[in-house]
């Protein structure tokens, strides 16, 4: 089950990437205009880890951790993209130089972005 929410996030997380506006940089950094700000594909590990480090020092992370809806797949990408959105809905900016905006919900399995 796992390995399959893993594929799916996956293959979902790289037609945002795809077929969003990943390369036009007026919508990074972009304040809430709807949509979804979720990891760039460039973003580093160590970026992502510092970012949810100090976000869930600011907000709960309850639903990316284990047993929370959003935990599997457990990976950073999957985390890191959870709390963007989240920082970016209750922030109002898609933080620049880690997200982007899409108009593809990244929503997959039991986890549900808003």
């Amino acid at each position: 089950m796992v390995k399959n929410n893993l594929s799916i996030f996956l293959v979902t997380l790289l037609a945002v990437a795809l077929c969003s506006s990943n390369g036009n940089p007026t919508m990074r950094g972009r304040k809430y205009n709807g949509g979804w700000c979720v990891p760039d594909t460039g973003a580093s590990e160590h970026d992502m880890q510092a970012f949810l480090d100090y976000g869930c020092s600011q907000y709960s992370c309850a639903e990316i951790l284990p047993g929370g809806s959003c935990f599997e797949p457990d990976l950073l990408m999957a985390h890191t993209a959870w709390l963007l959105d989240l920082y970016y809905r209750k922030g109002g900016v898609c933080k620049e130089g880690l997200g982007f905006i899409t108009t593809s919900n990244p929503s997959h399995g039991t986890c549900t972005f808003p």
